[in-house]
């Protein structure tokens, strides 16, 4: 297939200084000053003719960054970028001068990009119309919210019809109407069969939308291959990093970015490409067991149950398990995704379903606080439960409304969640209940004047 898009070992480096003195010297001096910051490093990539291409990382990883060089818009520090065709990099007031009118911009943009006048004149009315600027086209662009600058890059872009559309996180600002319209005419592109490259944070526009996924992490390609391939492992990551303290974050970062690109080696698995780092590739071909307290139910798209993580003939479908709450009690991780075994019992070992990748369910901490016995009052609202997450199939009572100033007598406390839960026996009752802690009050002073006011 034509290739599109290729970079070979592309690195781009900026020098940072502590203060403005420091980069007057560095200018002047020959002793070097401030310190090089590498915002990508080493990075080899390749877009066929057609493809449609989400970048993901965290905040950092170089994303912005390999989006504007393969724009034309920054030179890279060393390296080699090839670029079939005219791109167009669509992102909040890229490409806009502050200082002219909305109009003044679509004119200097067009004219940058080998329109002549007679062509500006004819696509203006448009541009201004898909922006839905006409109120505040004659006004400094300065004046403009993030949203309208962003709408009217995107109206420009689109209506000069490029061979690679670049859309970096542009769909993120500005109303859902708005982005639901860029959205449907990225599809009409998508289905013409240009090239385009999607920055975003959003998961679900990624599948949605892109045919393959390239992963930067601090400045290096982490992984890169289909969309089905490469999510549920930088999703696994996502739930890793997001479970790291501040200095553990730092620790990684500082590791990542210190390695020589030369050292970065790949394994193919498939058409998956992945960056061997430290032998966590080999090492993912195990799995150890970890237990956790946790409640979950199975997403709309849900798969399969797995005997086991690593076994991938013996599997059921799922669907009949869904519209369910079950207990987890065990997780594991194989081949860089989580996996959860699901019980219907609070037990690792009774009431045993089989394993689920975990990106397939929602997911919550289920933990016992104590079983320090406490007394509250009902304020009188919400429901009592079968089963610490509520819902109606749990509901003991129909509502509490009828409740309220009865004493609660508590004997266990668990967090679901951020949500905190009691079990107990309510006023007049035999059976135990677990009631929201939104709906008691310790004191019952607290309780009068609540209703008081």
């Amino acid at each position: 297939m034509t290739k599109a898009i290729i970079t070979k070992n592309v690195v781009k480096k900026y020098r940072l200084y502590e203060n403005q003195k420091e980069r007057m010297m560095d200018l002047i001096s020959p002793k070097e000053y401030g310190d090089d910051f590498y915002a990508l490093n080493g990075v080899n990539f390749e877009a066929d003719k057609g493809d449609v291409v989400g970048f993901i990382g965290i905040n950092g990883s170089g994303k912005s960054t390999l989006s504007n060089i393969i724009a034309g818009i920054v030179p890279e520090t060393s390296g080699e970028v090839q670029v079939n065709g005219q791109p167009a990099l669509i992102a909040v007031a890229a490409g806009l001068n502050d200082d002219l009118t909305g109009r003044d911009n679509i004119e200097l943009k067009c004219l940058m990009l080998g329109f002549s006048k007679e062509e500006i004149k004819a696509l203006e009315p448009e541009i201004i119309e898909f922006a839905e600027l006409e109120n505040f086209i004659d006004q400094p662009v300065k004046s403009y919210s993030s949203g309208m600058k962003s709408r009217l890059g995107f109206a420009i872009s689109v209506k000069v019809d490029p061979d690679i559309l670049i859309i970096d996180e542009a769909l993120s600002v500005g109303d859902r109407a708005f982005a639901d319209k860029s959205l449907k005419k990225m599809l009409e592109f998508k289905d013409q069969g240009k090239t385009m490259i999607f920055v975003s944070h959003s998961i679900g526009q990624m599948k949605t939308f892109c045919d393959k996924i390239l992963w930067l992490e601090f400045g290096r390609v982490k992984a890169f291959g289909e969309v089905k391939d490469v999510l549920p492992l930088y999703e696994a990551f996502l739930l890793k990093w997001q479970n790291m303290r501040k200095e553990e974050r730092e620790l990684y970062r500082t590791k990542i970015m210190s390695k020589d690109p030369s050292e970065n080696k790949y394994k193919k698995l498939g058409d998956l490409m992945v960056l061997d780092d430290e032998e966590e590739l080999d090492a993912s071909h195990t799995y150890s067991v970890r237990q956790v307290s946790r409640l979950a139910h199975l997403k709309a798209y849900t798969t399969f149950i797995y005997s086991s993580p690593n076994v991938e003939e013996d599997k059921q479908d799922a669907q009949h398990l869904k519209n369910k709450v079950y207990y987890v009690k065990r997780e594991a991780t194989y081949q860089f995704e989580n996996y959860y075994l699901l019980s219907t019992k609070p037990s690792g070992e009774e009431g045993v379903i089989g394993w689920i990748r975990g990106i397939e369910t929602s997911s919550h901490v289920h933990t016992l606080v104590d079983n320090d016995k406490k007394t509250f009052y009902l304020k009188g609202r919400g429901y009592a439960s079968t089963e610490p997450w509520g819902g109606k199939r749990q509901y003991i009572h129909e509502s509490l409304e009828h409740h309220g100033g009865l004493l609660f007598n508590v004997d266990e406390t668990i967090l679901v969640g951020n949500n905190i839960w009691y079990r107990g026996i309510i006023e007049g009752e035999r059976e135990a209940a677990w009631i929201h802690s939104n709906n008691v009050i310790s004191e019952i002073e607290e309780l009068n004047d609540s209703e008081t006011n």
